[in-house]
């Protein structure tokens, strides 16, 4: 096996493994992140919060290019 092989294939290896740690270490920072967060809105008894209510589907002229591009 020639010697530029062995390196390429070294190389491989050495970019998965960053890649493989990096992303578990996002994962990981994420996932605490996400525990210690707090509620930003806090309910009072006098006023409770309502979410917004949804429009639900509305056809629109961006809609319809979608559908004949799309060939529905």
């Amino acid at each position: 096996m020639s010697n530029l092989t062995l390196n390429a294939r070294r190389e491989f290896l050495r970019k998965i493994t960053v890649c493989a740690t990096g992303t578990a270490s996002m994962v990981v920072a994420a996932s605490s992140i996400a525990q210690t967060q707090t509620p930003s809105i806090i309910e009072t008894e006098s006023e409770p919060v309502n979410p917004p209510q949804s429009k639900g589907y509305q056809r629109s002229e961006h809609v319809d290019t979608y559908y004949k591009l799309a060939d529905f």
